[in-house]
């Protein structure tokens, strides 16, 4: 029993050390939900963005508190029309209910068998849902039945899988696991060729996942000796096909995909050229594969031989990416290597100087990319990331990276969370900031408006500081008057927006006269007359029409308007008129 209780006392000591670093104004119950999903998603390596994308914990949360769908391992950041390029073999769903409470208890299992068919149900009404369900849960499961039309006809697998993660000490008791099985037959319904598993994580398995963290340095065995020159460290070199397989396959048997997140290609599907590669790997001819292909390149920070391995530290596919889906299908497919090879080149840049990204840009092409992804060897973008820094602010233009380092959550700056709040401040489009996807946000034509290298870049310090400022009032101020909605994304964004007349008392604030104020100038007396003007509109705005809620109103450009009419108008704070 003293194993068990210690395992408990571990996993609080981890928790509240890593909520100090990573989120210090944070209560713990709403840290737990990202520590779980954190843990429980890592072979999926997603950044905190997405980890945060699928969290829906809340009022009206119908007892799910994360839910991420993913289809060909990649997450659904948007509906699957916004992705393009996916052959939809498998579907998986994630459904996280975390709670910190010492056991597992029947009632999780009860309000989530109860909710789950109503939202996951084709012919489900969303207006009428909307009455007991929070709009992003909405979405979200929204998603997940968007996947399943759009991919109906490939014949997909369906994954569920239902995680329950506590600080129990004790497996779940058997009154709990029949609940839990019940609720996986009926969401095994949801769909034909639908598989549902359950699993509980509890304090020692939470302590060994996030003990465990996600691998930056892998190993590859190689042939021969391999090559390489003194005019720069890298090495070229053949490696069996299963020894890179094995490299470019993550624990949970699927594909790395953050080692090809700085090449900008896509994976082409059934194209001539990837149904030539597949044709020469399932040949049974003796001639060596790297005749006929002209293998892989490899950008990382760091590389050394090891015996008869190649040890790799953050390393990047940059050419190569259709071979390399190729092998993986090949070998995911049980194929075999014959004693047949690959060539590899490996290329430690130099850590100053512009040769990566040549490199990077140099080896992709123009198919379609991710939002943001190629944004991020811009000037503007390594000019925020080195200016934002001097100010505490890590500016993750490559995904993952100040994650893995364990910066706080608070301090890392992603693209699409800069561009979230300089619109809602500066653009004075709060509805914006909340209603679209970062597809929109990261899009050209808004992107555009947001980076630009006209404008100051103490602009976008500013923009974070007044954002930070008013986050950690609201969660002070909520301590004991509730916010409307009881969700904080919903007044941040508009408080911000709202900021910029306040503060400058101009009607039409320019960039100019943005930068002549300071967050410090927010003082608790403003804040809580902005928070009550604004619940006073929010109110209004639901009198008029209470079956829109709250989420939908602050959603609406309309509603930014009144706002707009209402803050300039109020005597106390004094705005020319």
């Amino acid at each position: 029993m003293a194993v068990n209780s210690n395992d408990q006392r571990l996993l609080d000591r981890v928790l509240e050390d890593k909520r100090r670093l990573l989120a210090p104004n944070q209560k713990m119950d709403d840290f737990f939900n990202y520590f779980a999903a954190s843990a429980a998603l890592q072979d999926f390596d997603l950044d905190i963005d997405e980890l945060r994308d699928g969290i829906v914990d809340g009022s009206h949360d119908c007892g799910v508190d994360g839910l991420w769908v993913f289809v060909d391992d990649r997450y659904m950041s948007a509906n699957i029309d916004r992705h393009t390029n996916f052959r939809g073999k498998k579907i998986q769903l994630v459904i996280l209910q975390a709670k910190t409470s010492s056991g597992y208890q029947e009632q999780a299992f009860e309000k989530l068998h109860y909710h789950l068919p109503l939202l996951f149900d084709m012919d489900r009404n969303a207006k009428e849902l909307a009455d007991a369900t929070n709009a992003k849960l909405l979405d979200r499961t929204g998603r997940f039945l968007n996947v399943l039309e759009a991919l109906a006809s490939s014949f997909q697998e369906i994954s569920i899988r239902v995680i329950y993660a506590s600080r129990s000490v004790d497996p779940p008791h058997p009154n709990v696991k029949a609940k839990g099985n019940r609720l996986a037959r009926e969401l095994e319904k949801v769909a034909s060729r639908t598989k549902c598993h359950v699993e509980y994580l509890g304090a020692a398995e939470l302590r060994e996942l996030s003990g465990r963290g996600a691998s930056t340095v892998i190993e590859m065995a190689f042939i021969e000796t391999p090559m390489s020159t003194s005019l720069g460290e890298g090495y070229i070199c053949l490696v069996r096909l299963d020894e890179y397989y094995n490299f470019i396959t993550s624990p949970n048997d699927a594909l790395r995909l953050e080692l090809f997140e700085s090449n900008v290609r896509d994976y082409a599907g059934r194209t001539a050229v990837n149904t030539a590669i597949e044709g020469t790997l399932k040949s049974n001819h003796r001639e060596d594969f790297w005749w006929f292909n002209n293998g892989v390149t490899i950008v990382a920070e760091e590389v050394r031989i090891a015996g008869k391995k190649v040890v790799v530290t953050n390393p990047q596919i940059v050419n190569g990416l259709q071979t390399s889906h190729e092998i993986f299908n090949h070998f995911q497919s049980s194929g075999h290597h014959n004693d047949r090879s690959i060539l590899v080149r490996i290329i430690v840049p130099p850590s100053s100087g512009r040769a990566r990204d040549v490199i990077i840009r140099a080896t992709n092409s123009q198919t379609e990319l991710p939002p943001g992804a190629l944004r991020a060897t811009e000037k503007i973008q390594k000019d925020l990331e080195e200016a934002l820094t001097r100010y505490g602010y890590h500016y993750e233009r490559r995904a993952n990276y100040y994650k893995n380092l364990g910066v706080s959550l608070d301090q890392v700056v992603s693209m699409s969370r800069l561009a979230r709040e300089y619109t809602a401040f500066v653009l004075g489009e709060p509805h914006a900031s909340l209603k679209h996807s970062e597809t929109y946000l990261l899009g050209d034509s808004h992107y555009d408006k947001v980076f630009s290298g006209e404008i100051d870049i103490d602009l976008y310090r500013l923009v974070l500081d007044v954002h930070r400022r008013i986050s950690e009032f609201l969660v002070d101020y909520s301590q004991d008057r509730p916010l409307l909605g009881d969700t904080i994304e919903n007044w941040r964004y508009h408080i911000a927006y709202m900021s910029s007349f306040t503060l400058t008392r101009l009607r039409r604030p320019t960039q100019k006269d943005l930068l002549n104020i300071r967050s410090e100038h927010l003082t608790d007396a403003l804040l809580s007359v902005m928070i009550n003007l604004l619940d006073r509109e929010y109110r209004s705005a639901l009198r008029g029409n209470r079956t829109q809620g709250i989420d939908k109103v602050a959603r609406s450009d309309d509603f930014t308007t009144k706002l707009r009419q209402a803050t300039i108008v109020m005597r106390r704070f004094k705005i020319e008129h």
